[in-house]
Formats: C-alpha cells, structure tokens, sequence
C-alpha cells in the first residue's frame, strides 16, 4: 500500500510538473525564439528611411556600429552574419556567383544555392516573387530580382531564392535575397548581408508569423556601449527577463506602410518640455523606430533646442566643450565626464530625457543620446542629429539596454529597460523562487486542471517545487518542446 501510494504521488508529481510547463506555454500558442546579437564597429552609419527563441544579438551602437544575428539558412545549414535592421523589409547575403562584385570582407562565405538540397530558385511571376517597396523586377533568365539602395550611397541587388531557415527546434522556409552585385558600404562591411525586419510581406517577420511559426510579434534588445543583446522572434514574454513593458499604441502610415511608428507627442530635458508644437514630430514620415539606424534624428526646431538644453546642462555642471571626433561633422561635445563605465555618474553631468509617447513616459539616461568620443578619454558628444523637415527618427543610440517589444497582433510597441547583453549570453537567469513565476502560471487556464492535481497531493510545497523547476527549464529549454521538459521532471523525481 505504501509502494502504491508513492507511485500516485511520484505520478502526480509529474504530472504536475507537465501541466506547469503547459500554464507556462499558454500564453504563447506559437512561441518564439530568442537570437543572440552582437556589436561590430564599422559598416553602415545611416540609412534613411514553431516556438520560443531568442537571437543572440552582437555588435552595439558605438562610434559607428551595428548589431548582428547569425542565421542558419540552407541544407545543410550555413551560417551568415547578417545587420538587423527594422527599417529594411527584404533579408540578403551574398550568392556564391557573385564573385568579385561582392565585398571581400564578409566573415562567412557566400551562399551556394547549388550546395543546399532544399534551396528553389524564383522566378517572376511565382506568387513568392514579392520585394516589398521598392517592388521586383524580371532578370535576364526570368529570375525575380531585387534592388535596394541606401542614402549612403551603398546598393546590393541579387536574386530571389526560397531555403530553410534553422531555427532551434525546427526549420521554416523562407524567402531571402542571393546578392550579384554590392557597392558602397555594403560592398566593404564585415557583415554578411541585412535581415529585414521591416512591416512588409517578404520580412522574415511576415514569413514566420504568416506560416504560423511564430506569433506575429518580435522584440528587440540592444546591448549598453560595449554592445550585444538579443532578437527575440515571436511571443518571448518580457516577464521571462523581469522585464516590465510600458506600451504606447503604433501608428500605421499609408505613405511609409514597412515602418515602425509611434506617435511621440514631446520631449522633455531634465524635467522641461522642449518649447515646440506637438505636431511637429508628425510631420514628414512620423516618428519612426528604426535598428538599422546608428544615431536618433530630430525636426530642426527639436533638434536646436534639444542640444541647447544638454549644452546648458553639461556646463553647468563643469564640462567643457571640445572639438568632435571628424572634423566632417559639426558635433557637440564634451570633456572632463566620467568614463561610460560608470552610468550613474554621468547623470551628475548630462541630464535625463523623457520620451513622451501616446499613453506612457519612457526616460533615457545619457547613454541613450550620447556617444563616445574617438579622440578623447572621458569625452561624449550628442548623438541627437538634425533631420530638417523629414521627421524624426528614433535609432539603435536610444534604445541601448532596452527591450523593444514590436507587437504587431495588437497593434501597440513597448519598451522597458533591460539587461540586453545578459539576455543574449544566457547569463541571466530568472530567480526560480520568483513568486512572480507562480503568478504567471497561475493567471492561465491551465491553473485549473493544476489546482486538481494540487488537491491530489495535499502538498503545496511540491507543487511549488515543480513549477519553479519548470520555470527554469522553460528559460533553458524554451525552443525544446513540452515532452522534454516532462523527461527532465521524470527524471528528477
């Protein structure tokens, strides 16, 4: 009798432990995944307008830099670092045939669609002969073609081919650009190519949520000055990070439909609204949020007063100015601050902004606006640039460690402040006794079937030693599915 009451027990511990990794899951029918991302210096400078898993993101916006992902694309897969850019809407990396009209300094070789078993060329009038803005066009042979070119006078045009994107857990067919031909920056970056996150039917956003591998929704998390972070693809909860989000509604644009806007109604410094109209961040093509662009671009009128405000702070608190890094570019900066190493001092001699969007105040450190000078230890200048009369132009220097959560299903985009490059090395590592954890599984509707097995056991504590074991392995394991997680509980009881 004592055997057969521990096997229910040991059952019901599982089965515990199975329904909590399921409360877990709820949330999320399709999941996501999470991609690390990485810092580079170099590259572009500017550039106008299944489940769960995290990229890791590498790179960072410093000097002039960018952030990285590395996908696998191909049978077998091949990996390609590739610049990830919301304001871009086609994915590309350099084809095998390309040659010498494709950059040398690529860190991968280019893609061989000879070499994959499951890559299909495309040809114009095929239903997946889609480019986004600007639109295709037929090559020679009656391939589906491509241009992009950029404001920095760069440009890379190709093929259009379908392959497998790798993903943890799974594949999922996509279609991306096999480049013939770059110029400019494109030509002379280490990057291999551009994944295009922008709103546009051929983004590989569309393509995932569009063959329902993943929710419609994707998060961005750069990392502070040194860079890194994390592309999270499709439903990662924020509350996996002990992230909390502040949302703001996004503004859809019939003229600039693949941009990510938000209606940014003013600016404040050190606690004062900068004196312009509220309309003024509408005009032009709105107040777009855009990765792929290193520095943040303000109207004018913002923009003088924005650095009129930071100028009267930063030498009342006994800066001095200094001439900028490129004689190229009128940039104002600074000397006499503490090294970035130390964030919170620098609050002693820049000032905080405040970013007031429809429904939510998100704040800035200095970090977010400004960038380290080249030349000069302990020197920062204004990355806050002049637009004119174009718009405004929200880029990667704003957002440093924060989370980004694009939630195209519900038509709204949060921030909250993070620990990007931690995210993205797997070093951070949720508290399993985090009562918030429990919370979260118990607001689901599984917590109903769970509360039956609770009444089984009579043991709180086991219940609570399952969910958090869970817990962790769905930070882990959040790209393995559910019947790996129960083997771990198997197992561990």
């Amino acid at each position: 009798m004592q055997l057969r009451r521990g096997a229910c027990c040991r059952f019901a511990r599982v089965l515990a432990c199975v329904l909590a990794c399921l409360a877990l899951g709820l949330r999320s029918a399709h999941g996501g995944f999470l991609l690390p991302i990485k810092r580079r210096d170099g590259g572009l400078h500017s550039r106008d307008l299944l489940q769960n898993a995290t990229i890791p993101l590498h790179g960072a916006v410093r000097d002039y830099g960018y952030f990285y992902a590395t996908l696998q694309l191909g049978t077998p897969a091949k990996s390609f670092e590739v610049i990830v850019d919301t304001g871009s809407t086609i994915t590309y990396v350099p084809c095998a045939q390309c040659g010498n009209q494709c950059g040398s300094h690529h860190a991968d070789a280019a893609f061989d669609p000879a070499g994959s078993s499951t890559s299909v060329e495309i040809f114009c009038g095929d239903p997946r002969c889609l480019c986004g803005s600007p639109a295709c066009s037929c090559a020679a042979q009656g391939q589906c073609s491509y241009v992009r070119n950029y404001a920095e006078q760069s440009s890379s045009s190709g093929n259009l081919i379908q392959d497998e994107l790798q993903l943890l857990g799974g594949t999922s067919p996509v279609v991306f650009g096999c480049e013939t031909l770059e110029t400019g920056e494109i030509f002379s970056q280490e990057a291999d190519g551009i994944m295009g996150l922008g709103n546009s039917e051929v983004s590989i956003i569309n393509q995932l949520a569009g063959a329902a591998a993943i929710e419609d929704v994707f998060s961005l998390c750069f990392g502070g000055v040194e860079g890194n972070g994390a592309l999270m693809l499709g439903d990662v909860p924020p509350a996996t990070f002990n992230v909390e989000l502040q949302y703001t509604p996004s503004v859809f644009s019939a003229v600039h439909p693949h941009y990510y806007l938000a209606r940014l109604q003013n600016i404040g410094v050190d606690g004062t609204i900068l004196p312009v109209d509220q309309g003024l961040y509408d005009i032009g093509y709105g107040t777009v949020l855009d990765s792929g662009t290193t520095f943040t671009y303000l109207p004018s009128q913002a923009y003088d007063h924005f650095h009129h405000h930071v100028a009267d702070f930063a030498l009342s608190h006994g800066l001095q100015t200094i001439p900028g890094p490129d004689p190229r570019y009128p940039d104002s900066c600074f000397g006499g601050a503490p090294d970035a190493s130390h964030p919170d001092q620098l609050k002693e001699f820049f000032p905080t902004v405040d970013l007031y969007f429809e429904g939510t105040t998100f704040s800035i450190p200095p970090l977010n606006y400004l960038f380290m000078h080249t030349r000069e230890s302990n020197a920062f200048c204004i990355g806050v640039l002049n637009n004119g009369g174009s718009g405004t132009l929200l880029g990667g220097i704003t957002f440093r460690d924060t989370l980004i959560q694009y939630d195209r299903r519900n038509n709204r985009v949060g921030f909250g402040a993070a620990p990007c490059s931690e995210i993205g090395t797997g070093q951070l590592v949720l508290d399993p006794c985090d009562p918030s954890l429990l919370e979260e599984a118990r607001s689901a509707a599984a917590w109903q079937i769970l509360e039956t097995v609770e009444s089984v056991l009579r043991d709180q504590r086991c219940l609570l030693t399952c969910h958090r074991f869970c817990a962790v392995l769905h930070f882990v394991l959040q790209n393995r599915s559910c019947l790996q997680q129960f083997v771990l509980c198997w197992t561990a009881f």
